[in-house]
């Protein structure tokens, strides 16, 4: 087969342009990896910072399950004292009464 057209990369200089080339080419690898590892780190932080969030929900869903239950005994405890105060109220109305009619009863004073 014959060749029309042969372009050759060893005139003048050309050397030294792929010489530069190559190294911005390791100069943009190096940028590209330390790049690279930085966000690998940071990764890593945030990974490990997602675990800690994780654990601390975790600990809150308990405390406020705790705090559902003990509020859930509180309201039975309110009603409970709603009512041993509405009994006080009526038996303390039922002294008042007993107190005036034995004061009614009593003779008067000399």
């Amino acid at each position: 087969m014959r060749v029309d057209n042969l372009e050759t990369w060893a005139g003048p200089g050309q050397s030294g342009a792929l010489a530069e080339g190559l190294r911005e080419l390791r100069a943009d690898q190096a940028k590209i990896r330390q790049t690279q590892d930085r966000h690998t780190r940071m990764l890593a932080d945030l990974t490990s910072d997602v675990a800690g969030l994780k654990a601390d929900v975790a600990t809150l869903k308990a405390d406020v399950a705790t705090l559902t239950t003990n509020v859930a005994t509180l309201k039975t405890d309110v009603a409970e004292l709603k009512t041993d105060v509405a009994t006080l109220k009526t038996d303390v109305a039922g002294l008042k009464d007993t107190a005036r009619e034995i004061l009614r009863r009593l003779p008067p004073r000399a």
